[in-house]
């Protein structure tokens, strides 16, 4: 019986046990489409493209996203067809499309407030900030984080109040508030050792790590980072362990030790090429060139640079492009002032290495 594999998967993911999950629920959707039950086969589309997103597999995830959103339609079901809208989002904003992304999530975000969905409503907030984030906008993205927070504590959600907190870290940490950074992460941890939720924790130490490198505090940093690792290997992630990698590659650049830093931003770098995050490739890039520079290798930095500049300009990272221009500055002893022209109170401190935040 496909629901007997369904239910199974269904029991597997809530363990973060997404691989097996993955399996079940692929037999379950032969079953559901050999019986020509498609509702049964739309239920499962999704909860396969949520769990190989959540895998990193965007490509794959899109594609049962497009194909559970065609099923929406047949079978008119909107409040699905607003979610497949959602995740199709949430593969192009993981992959750095983020102003694609924003598409889908205001198309879902219409359908959640003409429904009355507070649920709906509450993760496409906190889905739309993300695209914000990366956008370089992060501003904007602690106002609709704060919104999110609000409705998700209401309805006494604990595990998206959970995610909502981490974001608020991350979102605050690129802006320039590093200790409302370090309260949002320490919270989510209380938060998340609560539930049990293991990936929650993870992202929460790797945030509490960067939160502490941005305070110099090196030894504290390295010590959430490992712990986050850890986590990230026993459920098999490999999205957010690449930036934990490379937070840890960005620790041995400030601590002056680059090729050690080379060896966990090329770490990262295998993670982000397999997932096609384009942000990811900047931010390697970037980690890369400072190495470079430290080896006083500046002519091949310059280039590293060059190239993470192209791919920030042709994205719209505008908070990572800032990155580019204020390293390539240093090097030249020159100054800009590109983040308070974002509105962060991100302090330069006028010499290489830049500890990017």
């Amino acid at each position: 019986m496909p629901e007997r594999l369904f239910y199974q998967a269904e029991k597997l993911r809530s363990l973060n046990r997404y691989d097996p999950a993955l399996r079940y629920y692929k037999k379950a959707l032969k079953k559901y489409r050999d019986s020509g039950n498609q509702e049964g086969a739309l239920y499962c589309l999704i909860a396969m493209a949520d769990v190989l997103r959540m895998l990193g597999r965007y490509r794959d995830s899109l594609k049962c996203y497009e194909e559970a959103f065609q099923l929406t339609k047949v079978l008119r079901k909107p409040s699905l067809r607003a979610d497949a809208e959602t995740g199709m989002g949430l593969c192009l904003r993981g992959m750095g499309q983020w102003k694609e992304a924003l598409k889908h999530f205001r198309r879902a975000k219409n359908y959640y407030r003409k429904a009355e969905d507070i649920e709906g409503l509450a993760f496409i907030l906190w889905a739309e900030a993300g695209a914000y984030r990366y956008g370089g906008e992060p501003l904007k993205a602690i106002e609709l984080l704060k919104e999110a927070l609000e409705i998700n504590e209401e309805l006494n959600d604990l595990e998206s109040t959970g995610y909502c907190l981490n974001a608020l870290g991350g979102a605050s940490r690129v802006a320039g508030l590093y200790k409302d950074s370090l309260r949002y992460y320490r919270k989510a941890n209380q938060l998340f050792e609560t539930t049990g939720d293991r990936f929650g924790r993870a992202y929460s130490y790797c945030g509490i790590g960067n939160a502490f490198r941005m305070y110099g505090k090196y030894d504290e940093a390295m010590d959430n980072f490992r712990k986050a690792l850890r986590i990230y290997k026993q459920i098999g992630d490999i999205v957010s362990s690449a930036y934990t990698l490379w937070s840890i590659g960005q620790t041995y650049t400030m601590l002056a030790r680059p090729k050690m830093a080379e060896r966990y931003y090329k770490s990262a770098y295998e993670r982000f090429k397999k997932t096609g995050d384009h942000r990811g490739r900047v931010y390697y890039l970037l980690g890369i060139a400072q190495c470079y520079i430290q080896h006083n290798e500046t002519n091949k930095a310059r280039r590293f640079l060059k190239k993470a500049e192209e791919i920030s300009t042709a994205y719209g990272f505008k908070l990572e492009h800032c990155h580019c221009v204020t390293i390539a500055g240093l090097l030249e002893n020159q100054k800009t002032d590109c983040y308070s022209r974002l509105g962060i109170k991100f302090k330069v401190s006028g010499s290489l290495p830049l500890n990017i935040p």
